[in-house]
């Protein structure tokens, strides 16, 4: 924690200096009473300032946050008094980074010895981002005012604002269920996910056997016999993940709501997202753009790091002069990708138009038994089919609901 005391404070020790000197050499009572006075009044708020700068502890609650766009979030601090003095009118002011609305910033407290305190602002998600909150900042003195200091904690916050939450109604085609879906079926039996125990039947593989049970099982009726075997039961769950292909490349968006489009586009995205979590499904994503292509294999629990993807997508235009900037195209990269998906994968594609050619092209993409379904935002009205009988959705501007 980084500490300043104002210039003040130096000058009034110089000035405690001085009134100590003519305390020593000058022979009147008065003045030896009133220099001898005021020395030890500035000595004592010195020693006071500097207790409560030893003692004063500033700490975040929160080392990061995450929250929707436009929505409020809370950010506190822990102001603790750990000296034996109290601390009078100690004034907190925190950053807010690049937060344009928010409240309760500032605050003005008092702390008692040995006490703490949790002060509290809000701060509204206007835009998508990340953001870092910080550093907190307070300012006290001594009871008298003689010795102002401030103390600074450098220690931030990272706000994750992700994109506006949407609904996504969509149903999986040709009857494929979405994430770990009971069945009746013993074939799509999960060996990962045991729902029960049962006596052992005749016929019952020695794999089910569980050993432990029944080793607890024979010692409480006094022997391992053939009733006490027990017999695992799993719960029958079929799966398909999910893998969303985000076009983030702001030149193949329409140039007149180009932004508009781009972050409905990444809304979309989030809204899929959080569809494939409700259903426990296995997700993955990939943010194209001409630079770079960040790719999130379909997995379980990766919904927290897409969306952390997702609120750190910029809208930057890329630099046409660079050879970065010469890159496959967005339904190239589409196509290379789906070859590397896993057996059943439900492919989503996010953002503009590709054209009825590279709907051609990804066509093949069938052979490796993937559904294929297209998310496109265009302001002309498209049929419902791409060639080749894929589905395609039109994305609504603006709502709540995205198609």
């Amino acid at each position: 924690m980084k500490q300043r005391v104002s210039r003040a404070g130096s000058r009034l020790l110089l000035g405690a200096c001085f009134l100590f000197i003519v305390f020593l050499f000058t022979s009147f009572y008065v003045v030896q009473f009133i220099t001898l006075f005021l020395a030890l009044i500035i000595i004592a708020s010195k020693i006071y300032s500097e207790c409560l700068i030893r003692s004063l502890r500033i700490k975040r609650r929160d080392k990061e946050l995450r929250a929707f766009r436009h929505t409020w979030t809370q950010v506190e601090i822990l102001v603790e008094n750990h000296g034996r003095l109290p601390a009078y009118m100690l004034a907190l002011n925190d950053s807010p980074g690049g937060l344009a609305v928010f409240r309760g910033i500032r605050g003005l407290c008092t702390l008692r010895a040995n006490s703490r305190l949790v002060i509290a602002w809000h701060g509204y998600c206007a835009e998508r981002g990340v953001y870092s909150l910080g550093p907190v900042i307070a300012r006290g003195c001594d009871p008298l005012g003689l010795f102002p200091f401030r103390l600074s904690r450098p220690e931030t916050t990272t706000l994750f604002v992700y994109p506006a939450p949407a609904f996504a109604g969509i149903k999986s085609p040709g009857g494929i269920p979405l994430g770990a879906l009971l069945t009746p079926n013993t074939l799509y039996e999960d060996l990962t996910r045991c729902r029960s125990l049962r006596p052992y039947h005749s016929g019952d593989e020695p794999r089910r056997v569980n050993w432990k049970a029944s080793a607890r099982v024979g010692a409480a009726r006094g022997g391992m016999e053939s009733g006490g075997l027990m017999v695992n039961e799993y719960e029958a769950t079929i799966s398909f993940p999910v893998f969303i292909f985000l076009n983030a490349a702001r030149l193949d968006y329409n140039p007149r709501k180009r932004d508009l489009y781009m972050e409905r586009a990444i809304e979309v995205a989030a809204a899929l997202c959080l569809m494939a979590s409700r259903q426990r499904q296995a997700l993955g994503i990939a943010i194209y753009s001409p630079q770079a292509t960040s790719i999130i294999a379909p997995s379980t629990f990766t919904l927290v790091p897409i969306l952390e993807r997702l609120a750190a997508v910029k809208h930057d235009s890329p630099d046409l002069s660079s050879p970065e900037s010469i890159s496959p195209s967005a339904a190239a990269t589409l196509l290379e990708r789906g070859k590397r998906l896993p057996h059943g994968t439900r492919l989503l594609y996010v953002g503009p138009d590709l054209g009825d050619e590279a709907y051609r092209g990804l066509d093949a993409l069938k052979r490796y038994h993937l559904s294929l379904e297209y998310l496109v935002i265009d302001e002309r009205a498209m049929p419902p089919l791409v060639p080749g009988n894929s589905r395609r959705y039109q994305i609504k501007e603006s709502g709540y609901e995205i198609v």
